[in-house]
């Protein structure tokens, strides 16, 4: 156990450098192209994001997390992930440029045609990544591809802000993507030293895909739920409305898919190592839980309380309609840890039929909820995820419970110190923007006052999160012992 708890630390120490690092990057690089391009940009690029969503799941179909979990794959498994992966890159790549004249219909937006077509390149380059950034998850050789990520994500990056700059507008949010996922599989390829040595093999395949192809339709239903939000606003209203949604959408996920990274690629192996020992697993899932909320609750309360400042200093006035719509999506991620984490350690037991189940259950809350907002506008549609959420984290602890005697209560109870610190560094953070004149330096001092008290508070009552996240730190930074 002491062996998976040094491996795991040190994952997650590389993980957080490298998902830092990349989704820093891109949290630049999208205030800098927020400032050049044009709202309506961007939400012609939302309105492809649920075709090119799905093909991108497709294209995968549960069959890297599926040789993840396995731990234990062959040549064949590998090569057989791989087939199967070109295939269908390059069909889902044809059939989604065979769709444009439609989707650029259906939005009417006659840009789209080419932008779709453009973007449908995207999926074959998808596919040849999967096989090598599974191994490295297995071998938890997260430092490998902490280079990968960030050089893909700084050059993609650059040369997105250089083609807004030479006036390409809403091609530069094209370009951005393809250029990274080229860069990145390259790269995966080299530090990974994987080369298709096996043959494809149909008990591979159907070994394989009894795990991955529940996890394919939960990913289709999670996927369809979530981007219906930009489908239902880009047909009911406007690119520009949807720019708005969009970013305020996009600033939310990117701590939450900070967080959602980082969980499911270090939690996963972790968890499927101790899986046999139901009691070594509820552990692992009650203290990554207690350590992720701890770090991420106050993180997504403070971007609710900041959200007008911060869109107006960050993103310029232009934007700052998507100011409300951040608060209430921020909120709504709250969660999202309960969410992640009980889902890895259900699919660490081999249970993705049931993984499979829950989805079902959550899209039967999740649609309703969404069609019937929608009409009502951005703001009403972010209620809805809000509550979604909230009723989807319920959902997702259930087979906690009954495997591993740790259901919702039990877990919401351990966060309490996490949700009453978070409300209270909340209050400090709101007082000072209320009673000051909005400036850069004042949305500096708020947060840095907000982050101060919840330390505090969390030294004070010897948070067992804050213990838990030293102890991880001792074990990445302690030396390692010397032998020969």
């Amino acid at each position: 156990m002491s062996s998976i708890k040094t491996r795991a630390a040190s994952a997650a120490w590389w993980s957080t450098v490298e998902i830092s690092c990349r989704f820093g990057v891109k949290f630049i690089g999208s205030v800098v192209l927020a400032r050049l391009l044009l709202p309506e940009d961007f939400g012609l690029i939302a309105m492809l994001s649920i075709f090119t969503s799905i093909g991108a799941l497709f294209v995968d179909s549960g069959f890297g997390t599926a040789l993840i979990q396995r731990q234990d794959t062959t040549k064949d498994d590998e090569t057989t992930v791989f087939a199967y992966n070109i295939c269908a890159g390059i069909v889902s790549g044809a059939l989604l440029a065979l769709a444009a004249p439609w989707i650029a219909d259906f939005f009417a937006q006659p840009k789209l045609l080419q932008l779709t077509r453009a973007m449908a390149l995207t999926l074959p380059l998808s596919a040849l990544a999967t096989v090598p950034d599974a191994l490295l998850a297995i071998r938890l050789d997260f430092k490998s591809r902490a280079r990968a990520e960030v050089i893909a994500s700084l050059v993609s990056s650059a040369v997105a802000i250089l083609l807004a700059f030479q006036g390409y507008g809403v091609w530069s949010l094209v370009w951005q993507p393809m250029i990274a996922l080229l860069m990145r599989t390259v790269m995966l390829w080299h530090f990974s030293g994987w080369r298709p040595r096996g043959r494809y093999s149909r008990d591979s395949f159907r070994g394989l895909f009894g795990f991955g192809g529940y996890m394919l339709l939960s990913g289709l239903l999670g996927t369809f739920v979530t981007e219906m939000q930009s489908l239902l606003i880009g047909k009911l209203f406007d690119s520009r409305s949807l720019g708005f949604y969009s970013l305020a959408q996009n600033t939310q996920q990117a701590p939450a898919s900070f967080m959602g990274s980082l969980l499911n690629r270090v939690g996963l192996p972790v968890f499927s190592a101790v899986a046999a020992d139901s009691e070594k697993l509820k552990l692992a899932l009650r203290s990554s839980l207690q350590m992720a909320m701890f770090l991420f609750v106050p993180c997504m309360v403070g971007i609710a309380v900041v959200a007008r400042p911060l869109i107006a200093q960050l993103y310029g006035p232009r934007w700052e309609a998507a100011a409300p719509i951040l608060s209430v999506l921020a909120l709504s991620g709250a969660l999202w840890p309960v969410h992640v984490l009980n889902l890895t350690a259900l699919g660490a037991l081999g249970r993705s039929n049931l993984f499979f189940l829950l989805a079902v259950i959550k899209s039967f809350i999740f649609i309703p909820l969404i069609l019937i907002s929608a009409r009502d506008g951005p703001i009403a549609i972010a209620w809805a995820v809000f509550v979604s959420n909230v009723l989807g984290g319920v959902i997702n602890t259930h087979y906690s419970k009954r495997y591993l005697g740790y259901g919702v209560v039990a877990q919401m109870i351990d966060q309490s110190a996490t949700f009453a610190m978070s409300a209270a560094a909340a209050c400090v953070g709101w007082a000072i923007l209320h009673w000051t004149k909005p400036s850069i330096l004042t949305l500096i001092v708020a947060i840095s006052a907000s982050a101060g008290a919840y330390l505090s508070l969390a030294i004070l009552i010897q948070s067992e999160a804050l213990r838990g996240l030293r102890s991880a730190a001792r074990t990445v930074l302690r030396p390692s012992p010397k032998t020969g």
